[in-house]
């Protein structure tokens, strides 16, 4: 079975099931890293569920994603994430927070990444002040990056 149509499995949720080994997962997800290809990517934003049974699997998932900065630098590995963001919704809304969260956490990831949404789409640029607003109330430890964030944006766009 070619990658793409391992993919496809993930996507579908057919190949995230406990009779999956986690090592078995992995491996998959090494292999997509390794073909350097950002279609891969993409397509695995569409395999986060909100319904996993195995957070591992989400866990691995989220890593190789994060990873795709790192193939093709933070504005491409960003883009990917905004791009595939609606196509997220509403099955992987926790997902979607805790990706922000994590670019909350990170000064130079958030600052760059503020930057790409205030030149998206106005649509998406709302949802993402929505989900960076739910943080910031659901978490007092968010507070002073999503300002942060929201501001970047505010100023950018006349949105908040």
């Amino acid at each position: 079975m070619g990658l793409g149509m391992k993919i496809e499995k993930i996507i579908n949720g057919k190949l995230v099931d406990p009779d999956m080994e986690i090592e078995e997962f992995e491996q998959l997800l090494s292999e997509i890293i390794k073909s350097n290809n950002s279609e891969y990517i993409r397509a695995l934003y569409l395999a986060f569920d909100d319904r996993f049974e195995l957070p591992d699997y989400g866990m691995s998932l989220l890593h190789t994603v994060e990873h795709s900065r790192i193939m093709f630098g933070d504005e491409k590995g960003f883009n990917m994430f905004i791009e595939m963001l609606p196509k997220m919704l509403p099955h992987a809304q926790q997902w979607t927070e805790w990706i922000h969260a994590r670019i909350l956490n990170e000064e130079i990831s958030r600052k760059i990444y503020a930057n790409l949404v205030s030149n998206a789409d106005p649509n998406l640029q709302k949802l993402v002040i929505t989900i960076i607003n739910q943080l910031k109330e659901e978490s007092p430890s968010h507070y002073v990056s999503a300002i942060e964030v929201l501001s970047i944006i505010e100023a950018r766009t006349g949105e908040q």
